[in-house]
């Protein structure tokens, strides 16, 4: 028996990352929440940088790791739509593959069940009158002797 995964919750979906996920460049962990990551971003917009080198640099790290982040959730919404279309194939085909089955199963019942009783009776008068004749020519031919056949 299979078991198919039919409900990816908010957690798998929105706060995890694939294997092959985009690192950081200074090697930090990768943010996984995305909700986390978009709040991050805000903040970094907010943030007054004009003439502030330091505030302008800090902003720009934050709104780079947050694309970073933004990538990577995506990758992970798209693997998880990737397995549930796989799923809904396989759930396509084995439903195609019970029609199938199920109209083959009708047929077959069909030609055990169902008759024809025009052609059945019409069949059975033809063979009883072949028999018949049949019989009638081997009763003849063993009253017969080779002498009979002169005559």
């Amino acid at each position: 028996a299979r078991t198919m995964v039919i409900g990816h919750t908010g957690a798998q979906i929105f706060n995890s990352i694939t294997s092959n996920a985009v690192p950081e460049p200074d090697g930090s962990d990768s943010e996984k929440n995305l909700f986390v990551m978009l709040d991050t971003a805000i903040a970094a917009l907010k943030t007054p940088v004009e003439g502030n080198d330091v505030e302008k640099e800090k902003a720009a790290a934050a709104i780079d790791k947050t694309n970073r982040g933004l990538k990577n959730s995506l990758n992970n919404v798209l693997t998880v739509r990737a397995e549930l279309g796989t799923q809904l194939s396989e759930l396509s085909t084995l439903d195609s593959l019970g029609s199938d089955r199920a109209l083959g199963q009708k047929l077959q019942m069909s030609n055990l069940v169902d008759v024809d009783w025009n052609s059945v009776i019409s069949s059975y008068v033809m063979q009883q009158a072949a028999l018949q004749a049949s019989y009638k020519t081997f009763t003849d031919m063993q009253g017969m002797s080779l002498f009979q056949l002169n005559r």
